[in-house]
């Protein structure tokens, strides 16, 4: 995983912590420290001393909080998925607007999400498929229900696409983003960002 800034994610991260309410202070703090450190080595180079140190707490008091380094990222991705599912819906669920409406305001903030949370996609994305498989089954199908009312939106303002078809253009629509960033192609954020929301509502659009 390529290392960023850190810091629009740690602010996303403490922002998703803190709404988390589960985790204590110390939990809040080896979940950023852990965070941090994914990005900028990589999970396979992160070790549970590095996290404890970083946390200011010895690596086995790391446990004291969660199994281990694994049950740390299962953490992480869950409170990400969960600040996806709570944006979409503050969109989809704002039935006075029109669907396309709606739809063009899904994708404005998942746009400036993605771009304002880089580091935090590029965890959510990457290291999902590692996860055990309960949990990654459990983490997919949540994302899978995002993809899912964005699909039903998506539908509502093309009444000929099929079901099938929908799912397709969201897959297609979320899966733009992350190799942009991994790309790490440059120019300004706002630029960037009106570069993906034109391709993104480009294949919504001729779905």
């Amino acid at each position: 995983m390529t290392a960023g800034s850190g810091g629009p994610v740690m602010a996303e991260l403490e922002a998703l912590i803190a709404q988390g309410r589960k985790h204590g202070a110390r939990k809040r703090v080896i979940l950023l420290q852990a965070a941090r450190l994914f990005v900028e080595r990589g999970y396979d180079l992160t070790g549970i001393d590095d996290i404890g140190a970083a946390a200011g707490v010895s690596g086995p008091a790391v446990y004291k909080h969660f199994a281990g380094k694994q049950a740390i990222l299962v953490a992480l991705i869950e409170l990400s998925i969960e600040r996806l599912r709570e944006g979409s819906r503050a969109v989809l669920e704002s039935r006075e607007r029109e669907p396309e409406e709606r739809l063009v305001m899904l994708v404005d903030w998942f746009a400036a999400f993605a771009l304002e949370n880089q580091e935090l996609m590029l965890i959510l994305q990457g290291e999902l498929p590692r996860l055990p498989e309960e949990d990654r089954r459990r983490l997919a199908g949540r994302m899978r229900d995002v993809r899912e009312e964005w699909a039903a939106l998506l539908a509502e303002t093309r009444p000929g696409l099929s079901g099938l078809g929908a799912r397709i253009a969201v897959t297609s629509v979320m899966g733009m983003v992350t190799p942009v960033i991994a790309a790490r192609l440059g120019g300004e954020a706002a630029v960037v960002r009106e570069h993906l929301r034109a391709q993104m509502l480009a294949v919504l659009r001729a779905s």
